[in-house]
């Protein structure tokens, strides 16, 4: 049943605008983007750079500075999201990436099989899930007169600057995939092969106009037939995960975490 192999695939996920979405679907990758790009402010300017004196950044030299943005720019990354199984938090029942990257709902949710997905990469490619921090240390550099060794300091702090970011975050339940690009001009891709196994949409747009819905659904339809299309969404208590013939329950929020059922956890004043 698709109910027991969806629940039971490691699954990554990325919200993304409908438009978007069938680019994807059309060249069967994503693309890696660069970091001042991110809606984190500090994925660019990542953190404050000091050496291990203590000497702040804007007492660099120049040819340092210069070092350190050239280096920082050719790092690129994909963010999907990951189920976060010790708060029983699936990563399509996200409401602000719903709202926040999916067009408030109007966009998709796209579900990877994650093993065969990091297949899929080479070895240059880190990949692994974000850490959430109450507090992100500055990077130290150990040689701030030293423009040549900025490149192999910055790589070997790899996991520090790109794995880790503040506390505030922790809803995005992101799962990174950061590349080093050499040449700044050219685009990168990530072509994921059969990873992508599910393409699930919000009954949103299905709920408020059924044409666009149904159009929707016939362009998914032109670009991957083999992929099943799921809805997700709330009825009058819960919110459930189904398919798009609405014949078979996927998932239901009565045994997730934020459900109230009359009778159990809340009452009905009538």
């Amino acid at each position: 049943m698709m109910k027991e192999e969806f629940m039971n695939m490691k699954k990554l996920y990325h919200y993304t605008k409908f438009d978007t979405a069938i680019k994807i679907l059309e060249s069967h990758s994503l693309r890696f983007g660069r970091l001042h790009n991110m809606n984190d402010i500090h994925e660019n300017d990542k953190l404050s750079y000091v050496d291990t004196t203590g000497t702040l950044i804007n007492s660099f030299p120049s040819d340092v500075l210069d070092a350190i943005d050239c280096e920082m720019a050719k790092y690129r990354q994909i963010s999907l999201t990951a189920d976060d199984n010790k708060q029983d938090k699936l990563g399509f029942d996200l409401h602000q990436m719903w709202g926040l990257y999916a067009d408030k709902g109007q966009g998709i949710c796209l579900v990877f099989d994650k093993d065969i997905l990091c297949k899929q990469i080479d070895d240059a490619v880190l990949h692994k899930i974000v850490s959430y921090d109450t507090s992100v240390e500055s990077f130290y550099i150990a040689n701030s007169n030293d423009s040549q060794s900025i490149q192999c300091n910055i790589q070997k702090k790899a996991d520090k600057l790109f794995f880790h970011k503040r506390k505030e975050w922790e809803h995005e339940q992101e799962y990174r995939f950061i590349k080093r690009c050499t040449n700044l001009n050219k685009e990168e891709y990530l072509y994921y092969g059969k990873a992508l196994k599910y393409i699930i949409l919000n009954s949103v747009i299905e709920n408020t106009d059924s044409v666009k819905f149904k159009k929707n659904v016939e362009k998914l339809n032109k670009h991957t037939q083999r992929v099943p299309i799921l809805v997700y969404g709330n009825g009058l208590l819960d919110y459930s995960l189904i398919d798009i013939n609405h014949t078979e329950i996927i998932w239901n929020s009565s045994y997730g975490y934020d459900i109230l059922i009359p009778g159990v956890n809340c009452e009905i004043d009538v």
